[in-house]
């Protein structure tokens, strides 16, 4: 691994703690009782999409990591890919323990990622990945955007909600 490679994967698992550090922001001043709280124009609500990042970690950690699942099975029916949310509150886990989960799972993606080799990171993805992140090094630069994408489904929540803008 060339030096100006390690410099791009420290700088994408960079993007990805500021990724994190952004939704986190976002989620700060939405009220607990509003987590469920659809808006029109939403497709999802906020307390879907901490849960599915939650389990994206998770499953980056079980697909890449080789680690067993941390998060309840029953997670992945809910939050998981091609999931819909529900205003229903009852079928969701209490806010705080989905928020403690989703900084429990990014701690344990960043530490994974730290240390990794550069012969790791080099390591070419299957093919079905190729296009998201061609080597486990590409992963975090991945999981930067998936995060971004959701925060924005997030401020559009915010919006929804009435709340002020996380970010000027």
């Amino acid at each position: 691994m060339t030096a100006q490679t390690a410099s791009a994967a420290a700088a994408q698992i960079h993007q990805l703690k500021f990724a994190r550090f952004c939704t986190k922001k976002i989620v700060e001043g939405i009220p607990a009782d509003k987590m469920c709280t659809i808006p029109p124009g939403c497709a999802k609500h906020a307390l879907w999409v901490i849960g599915h990042l939650a389990c994206t970690d998770d499953y980056f950690l079980m697909e890449f990591g080789g680690r067993k699942s941390a998060v309840p099975e029953a997670w992945q029916k809910i939050f998981g890919m091609n999931s819909t949310a529900s205003a229903d509150t009852k079928i969701y886990p209490p806010v705080d323990q989905v928020l403690k989960t989703l900084d429990a799972g990014h701690a344990a993606v960043i530490k994974w990622l730290e240390t990794l080799t550069p012969e790791q990171l080099e390591k070419a993805m299957p093919d079905g990945w190729q296009a998201y992140a061609p080597t486990l090094g590409d992963v975090p630069g991945f999981g930067a955007w998936h995060e971004g994408y959701h925060a924005g489904q997030l401020s559009a929540v915010r919006k929804g909600l009435g709340l002020p803008a996380a970010f000027g």
